[in-house]
């Protein structure tokens, strides 16, 4: 089976931008962005980091996830009724942002791992055919951090790609349309994925990357009218690149349709290192409609134009990332920094790779109270919320200069147990943003037991 490299019966010519054969110029959708204008972009970036403290935040963050301590994978449960795979839980808070597993953005009924496999198995086998797991790796700036390794290790022969493993958000059609959301994370593809993609081979020349399809139609959310992928494709030379496209490849009752897609053969694909994504979509059935994606802060696509299929159903399948591939297996994907916002961060189309050095300010004016129990104390801390250039992604507290959790608001309950009376104890708060600047130390609360 393939996913994107079928023969196409188009009802109309699909908008097609081939980024190779103009290599020197920009890589947004047109490739009609003169030198000037890179100029003008890089001086506008230049003025919102000058005047950094009166940036409006353009975006609220809705979910951030760096899978750290308290963030575990679930074993394999929900087993399809036809034996061909299950689904994984990712459950559990977050000790290093404070967000908890399963995310609740865009009203979201399921968000883990769905495994799908080339044949019947059970909870004695699926280990065979793909594993999931949370482990510590070294991160993409050579800290050590905790990922999601992704491994499909029996997928089929190279052409086909019945086995997968799709990082998965499902919703209810019921709810309605997603209108903006913008998600980011780090991904590191293995050193020898272009080995393992062959050209010469019928629909073996592809890897998936992201993706998400519409649903709803006859009130089933697994049956679409809409999807929007993107895929790694290796070319006749041997050369990786991108391609996106919008059609009709949802499961639903449409004809295979390709209503758009771009080629980006000018960014790179990195490999065997970490890669920062984003990707930003507005749903609409007019001109306002846009996708827009990034690799290392670099443009892969920027369509903008309609992106709803015949019957204007909503996204009902998000998929931040899919282990599938028509080529030798085994397919693997190493994952972290997760982050889900309701629109782009940094400001309007601008990727926020690198983007944002500045500290959110000081925790201001906090305070505690404390409350004796039979057994233990609590500290109730508070403090006027920080601001930020992009947005304070979470406060970290500390008592007595060691850190003992997180925040995603400007408030925080400490318990106490096994002290002496009149130990004291002196509560400080950090302000942390996305890009993981740390604000200086607020003025301290002391609290005596």
């Amino acid at each position: 089976m393939n996913i994107d490299n079928q023969v196409v019966i188009a009802t109309k010519p699909p908008t097609v931008v081939n980024k190779a054969e103009r290599p020197f110029l920009s890589t947004t959708k047109h490739n009609s962005v003169s030198k000037s204008l890179q100029i003008g972009k890089l001086i506008t970036m230049m003025l919102i980091i000058t005047f950094v403290s009166f940036h409006a935040q353009a975006a609220k963050m809705l979910f951030r996830s760096n899978f750290g301590s308290g963030v575990s994978v679930n074993a394999p449960t929900n087993f399809f009724p036809s034996g061909n795979g299950a689904l994984q839980q990712i459950t559990g808070i977050d000790k290093e942002t404070g967000y908890s597993w399963p995310v609740t953005a865009f009203g979201t009924n399921f968000s883990g791992l769905m495994l799908i496999t080339k044949d019947p198995v059970t909870s004695a086998t699926i280990g065979d055919y793909i594993t999931n797991e949370v482990r510590s790796v070294s991160g993409p700036k050579g800290k050590t951090i905790n990922e999601v390794f992704q491994n499909v290790k029996i997928k089929g022969d190279v052409g086909q790609a019945s086995s997968q493993s799709p990082f998965m958000f499902n919703r209810s059609s019921k709810i309605g349309d997603i209108k903006d959301f913008y998600m980011t994370y780090w991904i590191k593809y293995p050193a020898d994925l272009t080995e393992k993609l062959d050209s010469t081979v019928s629909a073996g020349n592809w890897r998936a990357h992201f993706a998400f399809k519409t649903g709803g139609y006859n009130g089933n959310d697994s049956s679409g009218d809409y999807r929007i992928a993107i895929n790694i494709l290796k070319d006749a030379d041997g050369k990786l690149y991108w391609l996106t496209k919008g059609d009709s490849d949802a499961n639903g009752p449409i004809p295979r349709t390709t209503y758009w897609y771009e080629e980006n053969r000018i960014v790179p694909v990195p490999v065997g290192e970490w890669l920062k994504f984003e990707v930003y979509t507005r749903r609409s059935s007019g001109s306002d409609g846009r996708f827009w994606a990034a690799v290392n802060g670099q443009e892969i696509v920027d369509y903008q134009g309609p992106n709803m299929g015949d019957y204007n159903l909503p996204i009902t399948r998000l998929m931040p990332h899919n282990a599938y591939s028509g080529g030798y297996g085994p397919v693997e994907s190493h994952i972290t920094g997760f982050e889900i916002w309701d629109g782009f961060p940094c400001g309007d189309g601008v990727s926020c790779y690198d983007f944002d050095k500045v500290a959110p300010t000081i925790p201001a004016s906090p305070k505690g109270t404390l409350r004796k129990y039979s057994t233990f104390a609590s500290v109730a801390l508070s403090w006027t919320a920080s601001t930020d250039a992009v947005g304070v992604a979470g406060y970290a507290i500390y008592r007595n200069g060691i850190k003992i959790g997180v925040s995603i608001t400007p408030s925080y309950t400490d318990t106490i147990t096994g002290s002496a009376k009149g130990t004291l104890y002196s509560y400080t708060v950090k302000a942390f943003d996305a890009a993981e600047n740390f604000s200086s130390s607020s003025s301290a609360v002391k609290v005596t037991h």
